[in-house]
């Protein structure tokens, strides 16, 4: 095998997600996808702690408590590094150096028993900390990918991020981001000539049931229940059409903040028997609900891209977002889905009303939106990250 197609060995760093993903769903995806081309992939998940983590945090301190040291995961090693979390200020201040801390003595022994030829970091301010310590550390270059709230709680326009998120994004070797939005708001910090690439996140189509082609009147909306995912807004637009059509149903799926005022709302609307919310579900009742649905409303800000709205459509949802958020690169508007200002509710109850009026007339949007989605595989994801690995790990070699 020629050189530069070798096999590498990829450090890839994350810390620990409170949910029930093995570590963070979307790197793990990444992770698979890239050892099933062929390289090895380790994973180091710091895993948060605060002494008073079971009184101010429970459920992140069972998530802490039920992880074990070291595991294996589909044939990929996860180390969990156990480090003290401060919360905001901590992170203010010290940045990802408690997570560098903790990860630094087993990326050492690992890299000693077999020398890693890239450190991969996702997320920005701390996890982009501590792998640009990791990899100078190695000796090794770093590739950065950055996914949605780490650029948009830092990289605000019109204010002048901290510099110590600006230096981790302009010495990063190579940053990926999963959207042009994002892209553009971190790329001025680059620099000229610096490998900067959008590598969008995928979908694992295997997971995806079989799409029903009888489609009730069902709109389906799933995601955390707090403001910005615009719940309440997709909810009075629902309410406004329910009367015209009255075999139509709204599925809200999730937990968060705004699950109490959802209730009373649709208690008070009348909608007990048309709208139901379901609460945290599993990944695949997630995906078997939306494959039984007609339209997947989520016309949230700060999308940095969606990976929710790609599995929706791959289950042949016609899928609506909001103009102007990440999912703008993948829906194109009344080409494959539907774009809307964020939280309009006029706008959601248009596309609603003219979805379920014209159903038939709007077969071919959604064919098409089901072929955009299934094109965005985790493989072809590997493929564009390991060329941006393969770009960056020969950049930093003519440098030393």
């Amino acid at each position: 095998m020629a050189q530069e197609n070798r096999p590498l060995r990829i450090l890839m760093m994350i810390h620990r997600q409170a949910d029930a993903s093995p570590y963070c769903f979307y790197v793990h995806d990444q992770a698979r996808a890239l050892r099933a081309r062929g390289h090895e992939v380790v994973v180091i998940s710091c895993v948060g702690v605060t002494p008073l983590m079971e009184k101010l945090r429970p459920a992140q301190a069972k998530v802490a408590r039920g992880t074990p040291r070291k595991a294996v995961i589909d044939g990929i090693p996860v180390y969990y590094p156990r480090y003290l979390t401060l919360g905001n200020a901590g992170e203010k201040r010290l940045g990802g150096a408690l997570l560098y801390r903790a990860a630094l003595p087993v990326a050492r022994r690992l890299h000693a028993q077999r020398p890693f030829d890239i450190v991969h970091a996702h997320m920005l301010p701390r996890d982009g900390h501590a792998g640009l310590c990791v990899a100078h550390a190695l000796g090794v270059p770093l590739a950065l990918t950055v996914h949605g709230t780490d650029v948009f709680h830092y990289f605000i326009p019109g204010r002048e991020p901290w510099k110590r998120n600006v230096r981790i994004a302009r010495e990063a070797d190579a940053l990926m981001a999963v959207s042009s939005l994002l892209l553009s708001r971190v790329a001025p910090y680059r620099g000229e000539g610096r490998i900067t690439h959008i590598v969008p996140n995928g979908v694992d189509l295997s997971q995806i049931p079989q799409v029903r082609t009888n489609r009730p009147r069902a709109v389906i909306s799933v995601g955390t229940l707090k403001p910005r995912k615009c719940m309440d807004r997709t909810l009075e637009a629902f309410a406004r059409l329910a009367p015209a059509f009255e075999d139509a149903t709204l599925t809200i799926v999730g937990v968060g903040e705004m699950e109490a005022q959802l209730r009373a709302r649709v208690q008070e609307l009348g909608l007990e028997a048309r709208v139901t919310l379901t609460g945290g579900l599993p990944h695949e009742q997630v995906l078997s609900r939306m494959a039984q649905s007609d339209l997947f409303v989520l016309p949230s800000w700060g999308e940095g891209y969606g990976i929710v709205y790609i599995e929706a459509m791959a289950a042949g949802c016609i899928a609506v977002g909001a103009r102007g958020e990440g999912i703008e690169d993948t829906i194109r508007d009344g080409e494959n889905g539907f774009l809307v200002p964020a939280g309009d509710t006029d706008e959601v109850e248009r596309v609603m009303r003219a979805v379920f009026e014209r159903r038939a007339d709007y077969a071919p949007l959604r064919a098409r939106g089901m072929e955009t989605a299934r094109e965005l595989t985790w493989e072809k994801n590997a493929m564009r990250t390991e060329a941006v690995y393969r770009e960056a790990i020969q950049a930093y070699a003519l440098r030393r």
